[in-house]
């Protein structure tokens, strides 16, 4: 009993250092500035490009919008259709619960930096346990090795490259979190155990998966399923393992239908599967969007323009541990083949879903640099799967296991001595000491991101700050230039106006087109409702303004940051 509570006391620890290890990597690559809730200016910025700015929208929007079911529906967007925030990618969960708080919350207020500090911080603690399980959790370097473990894990290029450029895909420590209840499961079976915390933990994940961002639900589920399956094939009870399983996607389904990211009649499927997805060069190749230099060593590598989306380079330290375990590992197999035997008796089951979803990433367009091959689909398939059709980031799962495989090998190639496991630690802070030199010039470049000064925007022109006063929507006039439509959802959002912008990346909206076209065609006959502000990017369509108007006194026309503006003014 003394020994079993020493274990979990290490194992906290452990989570607790590779927690702080997490945040360090965070500060190192962002500062504080972003920690500021009151200050949105870098948010106004874009980030690589202005998805950050997308999800501001929904949040911003949100905050202002009447309750109703589902619990993520938005009325003060694309109205008079409204909108789920599920599709502006504003972190249902997250959004929901600082909506509970509005009535105290500053006027301006942005969580999105402390939630990518959240982020790191759990990805830290998860490396680290992951990184101790087993008999390292025996020695008392577990925790050193931990924290050297989550420090690796959130040196992960992965992690980098979406942190603020798209903020719900920096959740990856769901499914790292996943990743280890399987294991701790298989583990227990194997001694004749079957703990209950999986009936909890992955209903657990599957619902905060759904409600964070739905591409995690796949490698989330894919862990349920596994555990399902060792409940099945090792302690022989599969109708247990089906139970867990159903388990697992009814929870799922529930936050879905909560959230409105399920049953809120938009259709889920899209466009586009097999062109943005993942090159086979991608472990290796250290090309993103905003053309970072991802390593001091390696060269940019090719692939087709839709590719950036499945970033998955691995960094050099992680590159170099997978490539020497590896060759340990086949070194041992011609030695010891019963042991690889043993290993792939264990294993089979996870390499299996590993391959399923590196196949899945690649798409049904295999691509290696230049060369490429296409595997017809029929048309049902490829629109089932164009409900991931961002296909590259289901290899976020698979890296987390190339890394693991490399951490464990190394472990065991050490041995359990106490001089093993000291050789051990050391060995792993030179794999992260070399992950972080490689990447340490992204890492400058990112970090002097946010000294840029905040961008002049029609988010923060001077004319635009007092719009809200006497009005109560923000209405387009005519469809609006697609690098316009953010900020300005932004600007009703900050401005409490509901709005007929549609910022949603899925589905389709007629009545908010609808509402558009009659607002255009209101003000070209001279007339306009006095609860609303208007808003157009088309100049000629201005003009149009200035002349049917010239000598309306209500009605203040300006220009800022290429929108249109035709505001009246309130009456005495």
């Amino acid at each position: 009993m003394e020994n079993q509570r020493n274990i979990a006391l290490r194992r906290g620890l452990c989570a607790l250092l590779g927690a702080v290890a997490g945040i360090a990597v965070f500060w190192m690559l962002y500062g504080t500035m972003t920690l500021d809730v009151t200050q949105d200016g870098w948010i106004l910025n874009g980030y690589d490009e202005t998805d950050i700015q997308q999800h501001y929208a929904g949040w911003v929007l949100f905050r202002n919008s009447h309750w109703t079911f589902p619990l993520g529906m938005c009325d003060t967007m694309a109205v008079p259709d409204g909108t789920v925030i599920s599709y502006t990618d504003s972190l249902p969960w997250v959004s929901i619960f600082f909506k509970l708080l509005r009535g105290i919350l500053p006027s301006t207020f942005q969580w999105f930096g402390w939630y990518i500090l959240f982020c790191f911080a759990m990805q830290g603690a998860a490396g680290a346990l992951l990184c101790t399980r087993g008999r390292m959790l025996a020695s008392r370097l577990a925790p050193l090795f931990g924290a050297v473990g989550g420090l690796l894990f959130a040196c992960l290029p992965t992690l980098w490259e979406r942190a603020f450029r798209h903020v719900a895909l920096a959740s990856q420590y769901l499914f790292l979190f996943a990743l280890y209840a399987y294991l701790e499961y298989r583990t227990a079976l194997r001694a004749g155990r079957a703990p209950r915390y999986a009936w909890w933990v992955f209903p657990m994940l599957g619902f905060a998966a759904v409600g964070i961002h739905p591409y995690f639900l796949p490698p989330v589920m894919i862990c349920a399923l596994l555990t399902a399956v060792d409940l099945g094939r090792i302690a022989r009870r599969p109708g247990a393992g089906a139970g867990l399983f159903g388990a697992s996607i009814a929870a799922a389904l529930a936050g879905g239908v909560l959230t409105g990211a399920l049953g809120s009649g938009v259709e889920v499927s899209r466009y586009g599967y097999g062109e943005l997805s993942m090159n086979l060069n991608a472990a290796w190749n250290p090309s993103s969007r905003g053309g970072y230099a991802w390593s001091r060593i390696l060269p940019q590598q090719t692939q087709y323009a839709g590719q950036y989306d499945g970033f998955n380079y691995l960094g050099l330290g992680v590159l170099v541990l997978a490539l020497a375990a590896l060759g340990y590992s086949l070194w041992k197999t011609l030695h010891q083949p019963g042991c690889a035997r043993r290993w792939w008796q264990r294993n089979l089951p996870l390499v299996l879903a590993s391959l399923f979803l590196t196949l899945f990433a690649a798409s049904n367009n295999l691509t290696l640099g230049n060369w490429k091959i296409s595997i017809p689909f029929p048309q049902v398939l490829t629109d089932l799967c164009g409900i991931f059709r961002s296909s590259g980031r289901m290899f976020y799962l698979v890296e987390a296991c190339i890394l693991l495989f490399g951490v464990y090998t190394l472990r065991e190639a050490a041995g359990n001595s106490g001089r093993g496991r000291v050789l051990a630690c050391l060995l792993l802070a030179s794999v992260a000491a070399l992950q972080l030199w490689d990447l340490s010039l992204v890492a400058a470049q990112k970090r002097q991101l946010f000294e840029q000064p905040v961008e002049a925007t029609v988010v923060n022109a001077e004319q635009t700050q007092h719009l809200g006063s006497g009005h109560t929507q923000l209405l387009a006039a005519s469809e609006l230039r697609a690098d316009r439509t953010r900020r300005l959802a932004i600007l009703a959002g900050k401005q409490g106006l509901a709005t007929n912008i549609s910022i949603a990346v899925s589905g389709s909206y007629p009545g908010a087109e609808e509402s558009a076209r009659q607002a255009g065609a209101l003000l070209d006959g001279g007339q306009y409702d006095p609860d609303a502000v208007y808003v157009t990017n088309d100049e000629a369509q201005y003009n149009r303004w200035q002349q049917i108007f010239a000598e309306d006194p209500g009605v203040l026309l300006f220009v800022t940051d290429s929108c249109y503006f035709l505001v009246p003014q309130p009456t005495a």
